[in-house]
């Protein structure tokens, strides 16, 4: 008998638990792949991601073919595609690993309900799902500190390897080109998916994880693992990046940076989790609240909104973070709240344009931790940042790029300019100007807004809500 393996974000083999699963018990079994149309439907997708994505497929495909196997792929709706296979094969089983947002749990509802062959599902894409983690009272958690707790203290499976299995020859379709979906390369340098890639950071990774917790912050340190695309289409597992952040633990046992890399896995579940239990919040604030707080939106502030999308905002700081998003599809974790504080409390933007933006441009844009940073930001989140704690972005600015190297590496007019006027070029005297090459207002420009006013607009906006 045959069984059947849809994967969808596992694109690997190896520690794959359905996969894992249905080769324990079948010795025929087919990975089976759909390219979702409804994926593409989607306005909130974009290049970085699509091309992630399938560059992921690819090379899935080509690791199967190399030994004698096949990913087997059909484009689609996910409930015909998968009806299709099941009456071309007659599998007596179907395998998945389960998702958790909103239009994924009803996309597997919808091809449960219409099979009639028998259908497993596993957790495989977080360490702890749903409600396994939970208070005293039997509610899933809304304060991060307190889940992290039960989360390190459980116990976590190790990495698995498919026992060996034969994929029977099935007719199969080729992965529509990023042109045929709809993407042509907007000319970004942006990051190559795939298991090899995955591991290749993993290894990278390992040399600095040490250093982790005091190295993370610093924006001009290439100090972070940037494994967040890999883990969300899964090009590597959850317990393949835990397991190695532990035996790097025990090979320097004083080092706290282990532990701190882990946390933000465990941040990842804590997310994944809220989303599951409260799916309202990809559109709502968590804090109900603030519901009926009145946010500019990108039409209402479109000059705003594009001098902050384009980097041009007169805040060094938070013009490096969106530059080297809109070039690379990746910014770094310090820069994503600065950025996503200022345009909360500095310009006022609505969090739902802002989302929708991220989503678009971020390779690694994963639906839980977006809205759960987002929110976290905006302080209209679970266990967010108090409304009253504003990032100064010229003082973050100075703590975690304090030469401007980061600066200079995405603001290339500032390049010239002294280390003392880095972060406020437009306090320099006009000789300075003169001599640095760079005329504020004409070739990088003043302040969009000033900040100190607006925190305290910002400040007062949230009191008179919660009034």
């Amino acid at each position: 008998m045959t069984a059947v393996v849809w994967i969808r974000r596992s694109l690997r083999e190896e520690d794959n638990t359905a996969l894992v699963q249905a080769s324990e018990e079948y010795e025929e079994v087919v990975p089976f792949y759909v390219v979702d149309d409804s994926y593409f439907e989607n306005a909130d997708l974009g290049y970085p991601r699509v091309k992630f994505w399938r560059d992921s497929v690819q090379r899935l495909r080509q690791n199967l073919q190399d030994k004698g196997k096949d990913l087997v792929l059909r484009k689609g709706k996910p409930v015909e595609q998968v009806g299709k296979i099941v009456e071309e094969l007659n599998p007596e089983k179907i395998y998945f690993n389960r998702d958790y947002s909103p239009y994924s749990k009803r996309r597997d509802r919808e091809v449960r309900e219409n099979l009639s062959v028998e259908v497993e599902t596993f957790k495989d894409n977080v360490m702890f799902e749903k409600r396994e983690i939970l208070t005293n009272s039997g509610d899933p958690y809304k304060v991060y500190s307190y889940y992290a707790k039960k989360w390190f203290d459980k116990q976590k499976r190790r990495p698995q390897k498919p026992s060996k299995y034969a994929v029977p020859d099935v007719e199969s379709d080729q992965l529509p080109s990023l042109q045929e979906l709809g993407f042509e390369d907007p000319g970004m340098n942006v990051w190559e998916g795939g298991r090899k890639k995955g591991l290749e950071r993993m290894e990278r990774f390992k040399e600095k994880i040490s250093d982790y917790d005091s190295d993370r912050d610093y924006a001009w340190k290439d100090s972070t693992s940037k494994l967040s695309p890999h883990l969300k289409f899964g090009t590597v597992s959850i317990r393949e990046v835990f397991w190695m952040a532990e035996r790097m633990k025990a090979r320097n046992p004083d080092s706290e940076g282990p532990k701190t890399w882990q946390e933000e896995l465990a941040w990842r579940d804590f997310y994944l989790q809220l989303l599951w239990n409260y799916p309202e919040t990809v559109n709502q604030p968590f804090q109900k609240q603030y519901q009926d707080i009145e946010w500019r939106t990108k039409k209402q502030a479109s000059e705003d909104w594009k001098r902050f999308v384009n980097g041009k905002t007169g805040f060094p700081f938070v013009d490096a973070g969106m530059r080297q998003l809109k070039e690379t599809g990746w910014m770094h974790n310090r820069l994503r709240m600065v950025t996503t504080s200022f345009a909360c409390k500095d310009l006022w933007l609505d969090w739902r344009d802002l989302h929708s933006y991220f989503s678009r441009v971020f390779v690694d844009a994963e639906l839980a931790s977006m809205v759960g940073g987002i929110q976290w930001a905006y302080s209209i989140g679970t266990d967010a940042q108090p409304y009253f704690r504003v990032f100064n972005p010229w003082t973050q600015g100075e703590r975690y790029d304090p030469d401007g190297k980061y600066i200079r590496r995405w603001v290339p007019e500032l390049g010239d300019v002294p280390k003392e006027h880095i972060h406020k070029p437009f306090e320099m005297p006009e000789e300075i100007q003169e001599e640095s090459g760079c005329e504020i207002g004409e070739d990088y420009p003043r302040p969009i807004v000033d900040h100190s006013q607006q925190r305290e607009k910002s400040i007062q906006r949230f009191e008179d809500v919660r009034e």
